[in-house]
């Protein structure tokens, strides 16, 4: 009864036409693109998606006066578990209908967006008055969404220069777990602009970047921006052994000049540039350069290249660079149409450690060899580089129709994170998959986290057990 009467106010809310409760709805709300939603889906009781602040606000006023849980979902994109204890007596709140640009800020060089944006959208129409954003999203920027990447703390596209998200977010405008909104960084002067992060005192800001919507609903979402850039360049360079490779990763990081750079493993390789493969290559390492003028897009590549030669590196075409960055947001569509459903299992690694851990990732899928030929699973490791830090990322790739296929891919999953944590690497967005190896692991971190949610949402109402908190 008490689920009814929460509808009936939630129609009141947002019109009857942004609640539901059907079956077919819910259903498709039950899964995110997360081998654990395979195995065990879980619906939401009812849907709702709200348009506004405002609206927000007064569907958390009611959940806690219900004490009914609450979940946020963006574009659904995430793979690592950020949903806590999937609640099935629960309101799921759908951002996407609150997709538009707040400001463009040229005087602060921001750009303010709702949080239900598509990155590909946010792209589009900030590259139309003149501006590009430097961390331009995460892969699936046409369905994943501005606030749900900041909740998820994604990397994706421009992370080799510019980050994860979290370090090109100047401000968040954050709606409290009982209604309140929350301002952040020089917001918090009623007079001041959306224009800077660290000021007024504590980083508040960066309890909510990660945070899987645990201690509020982020609502809009402000980011640098730059001066579009007209110039760009790629190359790609192959390897014949993995050392090389690294070292020449190693140089591109600590010289911090590429807005994007890839390394592919052997598998990788394997699964999307076979041809390289065939000719007895273990590596490529590809990079994207972009910039104002020609002068300093040709200085940088240069120096890319360079670099490269010195370390064996063998010049391919650059279109293996240049394809990927051109269709940016088209990146998993196409890769979903070559070669079916996958796990990611990214991590962080220092950036002279990332061979280390690279090593150890590929030995350990190689025990599972004769496995994966039985089950149809298979693997491709392409990492993307965040700043100065190494990454490596390894796709496993399973048939979505085979309860065997999905079982395995889940165990190596897991193993691979198991691989990686006893490496010395970590995760820069969270999800069960490494809650064993990090939060678990130090008492004091979780503790912290348990304070936070206590002060900040008394009634556990926001994705309860998320970061492992306790439901109680």
């Amino acid at each position: 009864m008490i689920m009814q009467e929460i509808k009936e106010f939630l129609r009141e809310i947002v019109g009857s036409k942004f609640v539901s409760d059907d079956l077919f709805d819910r259903w498709s709300y039950s899964v995110d693109s997360l081998v654990y939603d395979s195995i065990e889906p879980t619906p939401p009781a009812i849907v709702v998606r709200p348009g506004s602040i405002e609206e927000i606000q007064q569907i958390l006023r009611a959940a806690n006066t219900t004490r009914t849980p609450v979940y946020v979902r963006g574009g659904g994109t995430q793979c690592s578990g950020t949903r806590g204890d999937r609640v099935t007596t629960s309101v799921l709140i759908d951002m996407t209908r609150m997709n538009n640009i707040v400001e463009i800020d040229e005087e602060s060089i921001t750009v303010t967006a709702q949080a239900g944006m598509t990155w590909g959208k946010l792209n589009a129409e900030l590259e139309k008055a003149g501006w590009r954003l430097g961390y331009k999203g995460p892969y699936s920027g046409y369905g994943s969404t501005v606030g749900g990447s900041v909740a998820y703390q994604s990397n994706g596209l421009g992370s080799t220069r510019y980050g994860v998200v979290g370090e090109e977010v100047t401000n968040l405008k954050v709606v409290l777990p009982e209604g309140g909104i929350l301002q952040t960084g020089t917001a918090v002067n009623p007079n001041s602009k959306n224009y800077y992060r660290y000021c007024i005192g504590p980083d508040v800001a960066g309890i909510f970047i990660g945070s899987l919507g645990a201690f509020g609903v982020i609502a809009e979402v402000t980011l640098r921006m730059y001066p579009k850039a007209d110039y760009s360049a790629f190359g790609s360079h192959a390897f014949r052994d993995y050392e090389s490779a690294h070292k020449c990763y190693y140089d591109w990081l600590k010289n911090m000049v590429a807005e994007d750079v890839a390394w592919y493993a052997e598998d990788g390789l394997k699964v999307m540039v076979p041809e390289l493969a065939e000719k007895g290559y273990k590596s490529m390492l590809t990079y994207v350069v972009e910039d104002v003028s020609s002068e300093l897009v040709n200085a940088r590549k240069n120096l890319l290249d360079q670099i490269a030669v010195e370390n064996k590196g063998a010049l391919q075409d650059p279109i293996y660079a240049k394809a990927g960055w051109i269709y940016k947001f088209e990146l998993l569509p196409r890769w979903v149409a070559k070669i079916g459903t996958w796990q990611w299992t990214c991590h962080l690694s220092s950036a002279g450690g990332s061979l280390r851990d690279l090593l150890e990732v590929l030995k350990f899928i190689d025990s599972y060899r004769e496995k994966c030929e039985k089950h149809n699973v298979y693997s491709a490791t392409i990492s993307i580089a965040h700043k100065t830090c190494g990454h490596v990322s390894t796709s496993v790739y399973y048939d979505q129709s085979n309860p065997e296929s999905i079982k395995l891919a889940k165990e190596m999953a897991e193993g691979i994170v198991k691989t990686a944590a006893e490496c010395g690497g970590c995760n820069y967005k969270p999800g069960k998959l490494w809650y064993p190896y990090t939060i678990m692991k130090s008492p004091a971190y979780r503790e912290v986290l348990a304070r936070l949610k206590k002060s900040l949402d008394p009634n556990n109402i926001m994705n309860p057990g998320a970061l492992t908190l306790p439901l109680d």
